[in-house]
């Protein structure tokens, strides 16, 4: 990841490329904070961070559609 991540964004950014590729499909914001062991409601911030940093796209109006670029 680069240098402008938070720790917890690094965390989530890695978290949402691992469940992804293990799952197929994109995490959930519940299934990411499980695997980081951060509240969703903390977790629900990080992946619009991750957007605007260019890190992840975003489908809006869609569930489930974070996805590392």
């Amino acid at each position: 990841m680069t240098a402008h991540l938070t720790d917890s964004q690094g965390r989530i950014a890695r978290a949402l490329r691992q469940l992804t590729d293990d799952a197929g499909y994109p995490p959930s914001i519940r299934e990411i904070a499980d695997a980081v062991a951060l509240s969703a409601s903390t977790v629900a911030y990080h992946p619009q961070a991750l957007e605007r940093h260019g890190i992840v796209t975003h489908a809006p109006n869609r569930s489930r559609s974070y996805q590392v670029r």
